[in-house]
């Protein structure tokens, strides 16, 4: 048996006190104590947790001051708090929280004041790390969760370490070897059961390997459920408590519950809590019962109880859920149903049934992005066009192109024919388009039309409008240099890389190109075995949850002119990363009058590249953080990526959404630029996504769009959420009422290493499940920086009421009243528009600017050029001219900003910052309330200059 902490008499002022729990020889509190401290610092350097040094030592100095503060006040002696720290080490590896350190509060305090409410006989009776992971589980679990097996390594490496040291170093010494081995003897027959019963729906392999290699659950097994304080001590007494255990595991397991094993341990240790309780009142009576347990302790007990509240509270803040008159609007977001604005898009999913049959049981999974809305003026006509790119919708309307005949006070489109039948009709030889965007590839004033391809080459369509002068396009991808390019990806943009006045095109590969036999991964056509057991071309998914590095390549075509691209290596210019990237942003982030570069990954830390290169010879330098919470050292799933300055300063922000379900308390990230930093000349971020209100906590989030909806001079952010229903498998055409959840599935999936979930024949079958569908988008309206939090909820407020699995979105002027309205393209259905109409008691005025480049130092569309806008009270807002606004979208190609209330006859100041000069800019006066058009002088000047 173990050794039991010792009590010492010391002098502290002057006074005799005693001092509990010091460690002694043989204490086995030590052993766990070093393996828990040695976890938290390789996960906080080598295995990539989502946890800082300083989160962690957070959570360590909070708990051990609570227990010494605690037992002070119950006991009035002092405590050395090695078990605090033990304690606060497990909360630190076994939970999952967004962001704020604070919130592991939570569990600190539920944790500590948990050994000194729940006693029998003054000793608790209850594992204190076990009631605070499971209580936060149950009552915070939108906000905390359990840390994901996969941040541990994916492997079993970790958890024979855990069963190794627990051997070695513990067990014996708590003489808990029966509850170890009856649980696990338990546990795994319950196992083989659970596995039989969804064979036709998981590989069993798939459910055992993943359960048997998660270290939590050995941590769970060896050290938690095996402390001696709360653990029966008789062989009779463990084998009884393992079985039960096991048992109301398999129980929670049938309820689909995500965190079975500290669910079933809290309730068999909380029914003995009761228990002993129970035999003392039989025993003793009620009355000697009652003084017997509160009488003696009553007032701290309540003082410790309304401790408890704390928490709570602290946890209700934090959500950042905003009072009823701070989500006020002044405007509302009124839905036009694609009928009413002529955009018809049906949707049959039928590209799902020609993937590879090899494949079907996950296509819905592949073809769960590339949803897009495209945004431009392509008749020159002052009204927005859409692009609408949808995967899923039925053959002969994947890529659509809509033209913008409204008439005031009624939005209208009419189709356009578009030669994208190679990408539409023959997606399966040539691939899919996965995004579009609008710009002018040639410098001839008119817009042509990029589409990034998914399993195929890109495909660039020219505008005939400005040579012919009708509006026509033509596939212009054959000798453009594009023909030969292989992708497989999601994310693309344009910017003049090169300063040469001509847009480069860059493009992500999210998946691999190849196998490892060298072969071309094509997901309508996979490559065939070419020996007995040949899998290799099935291993084309993700290889890791949280740091996946087997994406494809990234693509840099220089624009030559005339519709010709050269390849360029792009490792030689510093883009090496091959990450699974979904959104990429082009902005000058540094502040140097040359465009960075952002890539928001799925699985995986996002990518910073600054472009330090000279303005004709880029060159990108890949920024990383050292520790979790810097800038390019995040474990979170970008989905979005927008740079915008969000928080009023002048700088461009960046905005990442993710998701933040039961299972991934991630939530979106929001890198605020601190400028940059003197000492070592790298810009510096921070995230405040959690302190400014942008956390989109509970959803599963995808594009969002930034603007000033309600004109008030504070960007707004329009946040789509959701992901997969079964409506193409309910044969309805809509989700299913009551649609089974793949979640719970995918989180015992998930705890598998890569050898199992880069393999896409492993995977569990995904058809008739749903994944998070059909949610409510969101908008944040900005409150300033001087409100706590800047940003507040107010989709209610706005009239934002219906859900779908959202991914583009775009704030356009669609109607020309010069408020912004939504966009969104949907990837399951048809989209949605929504226009802004403003309260009658909302003045608010506003301005707009059409930039227009030379074609020669800056690009005709003048992508790169910056904005800055000042009201005669001093209030400065910022804005770069970018060609991607967020996933899959490309908003009003006109910067439009919300100046608030002016008097009648006000101008406003605005300073253009030209692209690829690098000079002096250009002032003018404009008009509030109109779009004003500014082409780029012949010579920058400083003069003030009306339009």
């Amino acid at each position: 048996m173990t050794s039991a902490p010792q009590t010492v008499q010391t002098r502290i002022l002057g006074h005799e006190l005693a001092v509990d729990g010091l460690p002694t020889r043989g204490d086995a509190r030590i052993p766990f104590a070093l393996l828990l401290a040695s976890f938290a610092v390789l996960g906080t350097t080598v295995l990539g947790f989502n946890r800082s040094p300083a989160q962690i030592l957070t959570t360590v100095l909070a708990a051990a001051g609570l227990d010494v503060l605690l037992h002070f006040l119950f006991k009035r002696r002092l405590l050395f708090p090695l078990s605090a720290v033990i304690s606060s080490l497990s909360l630190a590896l076994l939970l999952n929280y967004g962001h704020d350190p604070l919130l592991m509060l939570v569990p600190v305090f539920l944790t500590v004041a948990s050994k000194y409410l729940l006693t029998v006989e003054g000793r608790h009776v209850i594992n204190p790390s076990l009631f605070g992971v499971a209580t936060t589980l149950i009552f915070f679990g939108d906000l905390i969760t359990s840390s994901p097996a996969y941040q541990w390594g994916g492997s079993g490496v970790m958890s024979g370490v855990i069963i190794l040291t627990a051997l070695l170093l513990f067990l014996f010494r708590v003489g808990r070897l029966a509850l170890v081995l009856s649980f696990l003897g338990f546990y795994f027959l319950f196992l083989l059961l659970r596995a039989w019963l969804v064979r036709h729906h998981t590989p069993p392999e798939v459910l055992i390997v993943g359960s048997l290699t998660t270290p939590p659950f050995y941590l769970f097994t060896f050290f938690m459920m095996t402390d001696p304080r709360t653990s029966p001590p008789t062989v009779r007494g463990q084998v009884l408590a393992a079985f039960l255990v096991a048992l109301l595991d398999l129980f929670f397991h049938s309820a689909e519950s995500l965190f079975t094993f500290f669910y079933a341990a809290f309730t068999v240790q909380s029914g003995r809590f009761l228990l002993q309780h129970a035999r003392r009142l039989r025993s003793q009576g009620l009355s000697t019962w009652v003084r017997g347990t509160f009488d003696r302790e009553l007032a701290r007990r309540a003082a410790l109880a309304a401790l408890l509240v704390v928490p709570a509270v602290l946890a209700w803040r934090l959500v950042l859920r905003p009072a009823a008159d701070e989500a006020r609007a002044t405007f509302h977001l009124t839905e036009v149903t694609n009928a009413e604005a002529g955009i018809v898009l049906p949707h049959d999913g039928s590209l799902l049934t020609k993937l590879d049959p090899r494949l079907a049981h996950v296509a819905k999974w592949i073809l769960s992005v590339g949803a897009a809305v495209a945004s431009g003026d392509i008749d020159r006509d002052g009204r927005s066009d859409l692009l609408f790119i949808s995967p899923l919708a039925s053959e002969g309307h994947r890529v659509s192109l809509f033209r913008n005949v409204s008439t005031p006070g009624q939005l209208s489109f009419e189709r356009l024919p578009l030669p994208t039948e190679v990408i539409d009709r023959d997606a399966t030889k040539n691939g899919f388009a996965s995004m579009g965007l609008f710009f002018d590839c040639d410098n001839d004033g008119d817009l042509d039309i990029l589409l990034p391809v998914a399993f195929g080459a890109p495909r660039l369509l020219m505008n005939h409008l400005a040579d012919a002068g009708t509006l026509s396009f033509t596939d212009a991808t054959e000798n453009s240099g594009l023909e030969s390019l292989y992708v497989t990806g999601y994310a693309s943009t344009v910017f003049d890389m090169d300063a040469d006045g001509r847009l480069d095109v860059l493009i992500r590969s999210t998946v691999r190109r190849e196998d490892d036999a060298g072969r071309r991964i094509q997901v309508f056509h996979l490559p065939q075995p070419e020996f007995e057991g040949d899998r290799r071309m099935f291993a084309f998914l993700h290889n890791s949850w949280h740091k996946a590095d087997n994406g494809g390549p990234t693509e840099v075509l220089r624009n030559l002119g005339g519709g010709r691209f050269e390849r360029l290596d792009a490792r030689a210019l510093g883009l090496t990363a091959t990450h699974w990237t979904l959104a990429l942003s082009a902005a000058d982030l540094d502040g140097d009058g040359d465009e960075d570069l952002y890539f928001a990954n799925d699985f995986g830390p996002d990518d910073l590249y600054l472009n330090t290169g000279s303005q004709t010879e880029p060159r990108f330098t890949h920024v990383e953080g050292r520790y979790f919470g810097e800038i390019g050292r995040d474990t979170y799933k970008g989905m979005n990526s927008t740079a915008f300055d969000l928080t009023g300063d002048g700088k461009l922000d960046i905005y990442v959404s993710n998701a933040h379900v039961p299972v991934l308390a991630e939530g979106s990230l929001l890198w605020v630029n601190g400028g940059t930093d003197p000492d070592t000349g790298q810009v510096r971020f921070t995230d405040e996504a959690s302190r400014r209100g942008l956390l989109n906590e509970n959803h599963f989030g995808w594009g969002a769009g930034v603007g000033d909806l309600d004109d008030d001079g504070l960007p707004d952010v329009v946040q789509g959420n959701g992901y997969l229903d079964d409506r193409f498998e309910s044969g309805t055409g809509r989700a299913s009422e009551h649609c089974p959840s793949f979640w719970y599935t995918h989180h015992k999936f998930a705890q598998s290493g890569p050898d199992i979930h880069t393999y896409a024949d492993t995977w569990a079958d995904l058809r008739g499940y749903c994944i998070f569908e059909n949610e409510r988008r969101r908008v944040f309206l900005n409150r300033g920086p001087e409100a706590r939090p800047q940003f507040v909820d107010a989709r209610d407020a706005v009239g934002l009421m219906s859900g779908e699995n959202t991914r583009g979105v775009a704030l356009v002027d669609l109607d020309g009243d010069g408020r912004l309205d939504v966009a969104m393209a949907n990837q399951l259905g048809p989209p949605s528009l929504f226009l802004n109409t403003p309260e009658e008691s909302a003045h608010h005025a506003w301005v707009a600017v059409e930039l227009v480049g030379d074609g020669k130092r800056c690009n005709r569309d003048a992508l790169g050029s910056q904005v800055i806008l000042t009201t005669l009270d001093g209030r400065r807002q910022v804005q770069q001219k970018q060609a991607i606004t967020g996933l899959a979208a490309q908003g009003d190609r006109r910067l439009h900003f919300g100046l608030g209330t002016l008097d009648p006859g006000t101008t406003v100041d605005v300073e253009v910052e030209w692209c690829g000069t690098r000079g002096p800019s250009s002032r003018y006066a404009l008009q509030p309330g109109q779009v004003h058009r500014l082409e780029m002088p012949p010579t920058s000047v400083g003069a003030l200059l009306r339009p």
